[in-house]
């Protein structure tokens, strides 16, 4: 774990993990083995997170599709990324969004569906560019 990192309560790593500068990793989070989170990436609350995941450099996984201030029929979402998962540098994955296994999210790509298993996704929303 590098300077300036958030680790909150509940969160599971597992082997050889690394979790960059300035990041923030919500409570509950549970991570494979071999991940690795790049600089100022977010991390919400309860996200789960498979083995050999590279998460980019000032990514931002998300779990609340309505954010108000005091929200109170708040609804939580996290996001699901699968074992060999890499997600680009800045990509905005949206609440509830789902991961398959082996799938590559573009760098500045949001994503607001579910992305299946080995494909590559990018753009504003994120569409399926080819298969890996």
């Amino acid at each position: 774990m590098w300077q300036f990192a958030t680790v909150n309560d509940g969160v599971i790593t597992g082997e050889r993990c690394v979790i960059g500068s300035n990041c923030w990793i919500g409570d509950r989070t549970i991570m494979g083995d071999d991940v690795r989170i790049q600089h100022g990436a977010f991390v919400t609350r309860d996200t789960r997170i498979g083995s050999r995941v590279f998460i980019g450099p000032n990514a931002t996984l998300t779990d609340d599709k309505y954010p108000r201030v005091g929200h109170q029929t708040y609804d939580a979402q996290p996001p699901i990324l699968d074992d060999d998962v890499a997600i680009g540098a800045g990509a905005v994955i949206c609440p509830g969004v789902h991961i398959g296994a082996g799938a590559t999210v573009g760098a500045g790509a949001v994503v607001t569906h579910d992305v299946p298993p080995g494909v590559v996704v990018t753009g504003i929303p994120a569409r399926v560019l080819h298969a890996v």
